[in-house]
């Protein structure tokens, strides 16, 4: 039997994630990296196809991995000619994605310990090489944390690391909403509960919900709405073939909603996912027939979050790429997020090119964000 790669399934390159036991899987893969867990790659092959998976095994079992696909050939967060402005490359040439399909955070799940610095080395160099067998210039793994991009260019000299992106997180108190309040300065502190009292005006409510298959079906047709009004070409149909492999993978057992209320109807809805002790915020629907400027959004992704957070042992929210402005106002910490270039021979791009753009990056970031921008910045200096 051969992979998408031409390989044999028992080499490297497995054919779908369920020919590699659950167990040793999860166990390299962070809480962070939520979007690289066996039962989200699981509920992706069967809303969308299966796709291939790279693996690197030792003598005591598996000792990395990264799931594979193709990208997009539209512009939008998963189009490589978008993700580098000004900076000449290879960008319009067929690149090998790492990463789960459309995940806005990505690791290379890993041992850890004596033999990850190897590992680390064998996994880049081998999916430099997966590259070039399946006719790609070269291997992304985008939306990378710096600190694990980093890692791997240390142990990989043919990799290059370049900025193009962040994400919104909080650390979790055990005050939960009341202890991040007492945290911001006067004025946001003022914002933010009038954002509260003006969602309870309304006569809006926040309930915690699990996605039985009505919840799901009104989830749906709102989280089409969000998407469409931000350029999504992928409607109603897309997502009920996304819940529908999640129902089937079982990952729909670790989501819990968020939905925001008025009488019986649904105004919208943040659906999150339990990894860990970390809580993924995923999809966020609303009804844009009632459009009163309620602040749903935020009461929902941010606000209720931290109560539901602190009362349920989870230390951390990650709130993803979006409205990072937004988000910084009400608390939150911006990390940054790169671009792994895995090339098979010498990269197109010189240390010091690739060094100048991530330092014009981290100087717009610094500007648009200023301290609430995570120590994990300074590793570009």
């Amino acid at each position: 039997m051969l992979s998408h790669f031409g390989l044999p399934v028992n080499g490297p390159l497995f054919h779908n994630i369920e020919h590699i036991d659950r167990h040793e899987w999860d166990a390299l893969v962070t809480d962070h990296d939520f979007f690289h867990s066996y039962d989200w790659l699981v509920a992706l092959d069967c809303s969308l196809g299966k796709s291939d998976v790279f693996t690197l095994y030792g003598s005591a079992g598996l000792l990395g991995g990264c799931a594979l696909w193709n990208g997009e050939s539209q512009p939008g967060l998963f189009y490589l000619p978008d993700y580098f402005p000004g900076l000449d490359g290879p960008w319009k040439q067929p690149f090998l994605w790492g990463g789960a399909r459309r995940s806005t955070h990505n690791e290379i799940p890993c041992v850890q310990g004596m033999r990850r610095g190897e590992a680390l080395s064998n996994i880049a160099e081998m999916l430099a090489k997966s590259a070039g067998i399946r006719g790609c210039y070269a291997t992304i793994v985008p939306f990378m944390p710096l600190r694990r991009a980093l890692e791997v260019a240390h142990h990989y000299p043919h990799a290059r690391v370049l900025m193009h992106s962040a994400e919104a997180t909080i650390p979790v108190s055990a005050g939960g909403l009341n202890s991040q309040l007492k945290q911001l300065c006067s004025h946001h502190r003022v914002r933010a509960n009038a954002e509260l009292a003006t969602f309870s005006r309304l006569g809006n409510r926040v309930e915690w919900c699990r996605l039985d298959d009505h919840l799901l079906e009104s989830a749906t047709e709102l989280i089409a709405n969000n998407r469409g009004k931000y350029g999504s070409h992928q409607g109603i149909d897309w997502m009920r073939r996304i819940f529908e492999g999640q129902k089937k993978s079982s990952v729909i057992d670790t989501a819990v909603a968020a939905v925001a209320k008025r009488d019986n109807q649904i105004l919208g809805i943040t659906i999150f996912y339990r990894f860990g002790e970390t809580l993924h915020a995923r999809y966020y629907g609303s009804n844009y027939q009632i459009n009163d400027n309620d602040f749903r959004y935020f009461v929902l992704t941010y606000y209720h979050s931290l109560d539901y957070a602190a009362k349920n042992g989870i230390r951390e929210c990650r709130l993803s790429i979006s409205a990072l402005s937004a988000k910084t106002l009400r608390g939150a910490k911006i990390e940054p997020l790169v671009a792994l270039l895995l090339f098979e021979n010498a990269p197109p791009l010189s240390t010091s090119e690739s060094e100048g753009y991530n330092r014009l990056f981290y100087q717009r970031y610094q500007q648009l964000h200023g301290t609430h921008l995570t120590s994990d910045w300074a590793l570009l200096n």
